[in-house]
């Protein structure tokens, strides 16, 4: 089968680019012959069957050219796929704060004059959309032939947020690629004979690290000498929330009357890096306020590493279904402090969680 897959794609440091490749790299080694089209910051020098056709501004993430899917359509007829995927996020196609509305043009001359299906997958689903997104799911969902979410509830609660039962869209969990823990990853990073407590990912507001660096010297303080908070990302680059939220954890740590056991790692990593860091974790903590699903669950889970995570939608489901770490209440301090000192103390238990991680 050929496949055109519409998405970010590396060397962009982005999530759904990560997510991708990954896919691509199955998808491939199921035989199929797939071809990605991505942005002008997507794509290395001779890499085949990648078409950097949609023209992003400077080094930022927005299209610059607000016909910018013309190219996309011309270069998908020349392929002339079986099917065409576009990975779905509300700010990936984004020209002049336009909410990626442009993808409708695409979407609706496919759905008249193509003679292939279109699916997407949507990355961004809450149970309760506002306005924009719900008008904005409705119109997608009425132009494309499949939708592809990665939670259940994320399908349980669209009919109530657009208006109706969608008969097109279906549940996929988001899944990582088959990797092995790096085995001397704590060697690597100096943290040999340490017990890791570990925070990943880009630094946005939403993911609520800050709320562990401040919480760290009451849990080190239970935990003993050997206890490290490993703290490793950095801002997104082109996020202004990202840029803002940095200086004031770098602020944090420093300041941290437990700083000489915080790990910073700043960086964004590569796909191997990533793993190795998250190899040397011994418990992941994902303190999000937000959040539809996550890759980072599901890498950790992957390497068997056992989460703690704030019970919003996709993680506390995921937590749940795999047994693979505890949830507490989103803004808890308190519970979210016991639980990773909890878990931390008793060996027993979180090698449990590991299991039922990585089996998962």
């Amino acid at each position: 089968m050929r496949i055109a897959i519409v998405t970010s794609w590396p060397p962009r440091h982005c999530g759904i680019a990560t997510y991708s490749q990954d896919l691509v790299r199955a998808l491939r080694e199921q035989g199929h012959e797939v071809h990605v089209l991505t942005f002008s910051d997507g794509g290395r020098k001779g890499e085949k069957q990648v078409h950097p056709v949609m023209k992003v501004v400077g080094r930022g993430t927005k299209l610059s050219d607000p016909r910018w899917d013309e190219k996309l359509h011309r270069e998908i007829e020349k392929i002339k796929p079986d099917v065409v995927h576009i990975q779905h996020e509300y700010a990936l196609y984004r020209h002049d704060e336009d909410f990626s509305s442009g993808l409708f043009r695409p979407f609706f001359k496919w759905r008249v004059q193509a003679k292939f299906p279109v699916v997407a997958t949507f990355h961004s689903i809450y149970t309760a959309l506002d306005r924009v997104e719900s008008y904005y799911m409705d119109v997608a969902l009425t132009l494309i032939n499949a939708g592809i979410v990665h939670e259940e509830y994320q399908k349980i609660y669209l009919p109530e947020d657009i208006g109706r039962v969608p008969q097109n869209v279906y549940v996929i969990p988001h899944g990582a690629k088959d990797i092995k823990p790096y085995k001397n990853a704590k060697v690597s990073y100096g943290l040999k004979g340490k017990r890791v407590v570990g925070l990943i990912g880009w630094w946005e507001p939403n993911k609520g690290f800050e709320r562990v660096v401040k919480l760290w010297p009451d849990i080190k303080r239970e935990l003993g000498k050997r206890a490290v908070l490993v703290v490793a990302g950095d801002a997104r680059p082109g996020s202004k929330s990202g840029q803002l939220l940095k200086p004031k954890l770098l602020k944090a740590i420093r300041q941290s009357p437990a700083r000489s056991s915080i790990r910073l790692i700043v960086g964004s990593f590569s796909p191997q890096e990533y793993d190795k860091i998250l190899s040397s974790f011994d418990l992941m903590v994902l303190p999000y306020n937000r959040a539809s699903q996550s890759g980072n669950l599901a890498h950790a889970f992957a390497l068997g590493v056992p989460c703690i995570a704030t019970a919003v939608e996709g993680l506390k489901a995921e937590i749940e279904s795999s047994k693979g770490g505890v949830t507490v209440p989103a803004e808890d301090d308190v519970e979210l402090m016991h639980a990773i000192a909890h878990v931390m103390k008793h060996e027993e238990l979180r090698r449990r969680y590991a299991r039922n991680a990585a089996k998962y």
